[in-house]
């Protein structure tokens, strides 16, 4: 008896810690709904807020000619920047682009993935761009 109550006192147990690991990590759509919901100019790998445009210390570089996205800090000792097949535009178009982004301590890049436009600001030139396969938003912004 006491070995059957031991056993289920363990998947109990496992259960629990499932559901609470599980509930922890957002899905894909989840983390695409709120990077689209912001109305920061930014960059975020699987949820987490990798770096955030401050006019006061950022700058946001279009390069047309080479289809090339910088966001950076004044020093460029933070930055992401992203170098698309063409120029992302209208919602719900797909485009793809080599990514690489500073971390606290490293540079890290990744090619050929595919975002798609989520969301656009006329005014400001703001595209907000998601990769689901990586799950890595980023927002660029098309200037002239």
């Amino acid at each position: 008896m006491a070995v059957k109550s031991m056993n289920v006192l363990r998947m109990a147990v496992c259960l629990c810690v499932s559901v609470a690991v599980s509930g922890c990590i957002s899905d894909g759509p989840a983390l695409e709904k709120e990077f689209t919901d912001s109305s920061q100019i930014g960059f975020t790998v699987k949820g987490e807020v990798e770096h955030r445009f401050d006019p006061s210390g950022w700058q946001t570089v279009y390069s047309p000619s080479r289809c090339e996205f910088v966001v950076c800090s004044d020093n460029m000792s933070d930055f992401y920047m992203l170098r698309c097949s063409r120029v992302p535009r209208e919602v719900g178009e797909e485009v793809g682009c080599d990514v690489t982004w500073t971390t606290y301590s490293d540079i890290k890049k990744k090619k050929g993935l595919e975002f798609k436009v989520t969301k656009t600001d006329p005014e400001t030139g703001a595209v907000w761009l998601w990769c689901s396969s990586a799950m890595i938003g980023a927002t660029v912004v098309i200037a002239g």
